[in-house]
């Protein structure tokens, strides 16, 4: 009798513990899908542009950057200002997305241009940085242009 209680206890807990092959099915929660968000940013081996460099009123001097939308070419332009007589260079720098460096120079004439070409890879169809400093007869310089341009 006791074997017979053993063995029914057995095949028991046999049975609970035996794996039958088959799995029961588990929720499993839903998968959120997200949507990318466009973001305007500059290339990552562009270093974001830093905040240009306070000149005091009496040399002030301004430049105009631009971006072709169809070529991609950067044309900087010197557009005089307070201190123009006083300036002795203007450095264009532009660090295309690329990676390429190239610097130019700006007579501090009014109109006067420096024209950065993609074909001549100076400058490339995405985001490329432009940083112009300019350099007076005292010996000072300062950052007055520093930015990201890019097609759009």
């Amino acid at each position: 009798m006791i074997l017979i209680v053993l063995v029914i206890g057995m095949v028991c807990v046999a049975g609970c513990t035996s794996d039958s092959g088959e799995t029961s099915p588990t929720a499993t929660p839903p998968t959120a899908v997200q949507t990318p968000v466009p973001t305007t940013q500059a290339a990552p081996d562009l270093v974001p542009p830093q905040p240009t460099d306070v000149v005091p009123s009496t040399q002030l001097v301004a430049v105009a950057a631009s971006k072709d939308p169809i070529t991609g070419d950067i044309t900087v332009t010197f557009r005089g200002g307070k201190g123009q007589d006083q300036v002795d260079t203007l450095k264009v720098v532009v660090i295309s997305g690329a990676g390429v460096t190239t610097t130019k120079s700006l007579k501090p004439d009014s109109k006067d241009v420096a024209v950065f070409r993609v074909d001549d890879g100076e400058a490339t169809r995405g985001d490329d940085r432009v940083i112009v400093t300019v350099s007076y007869y005292d010996g000072k310089s300062y950052i007055i242009y520093d930015d990201v341009l890019s097609r759009n």
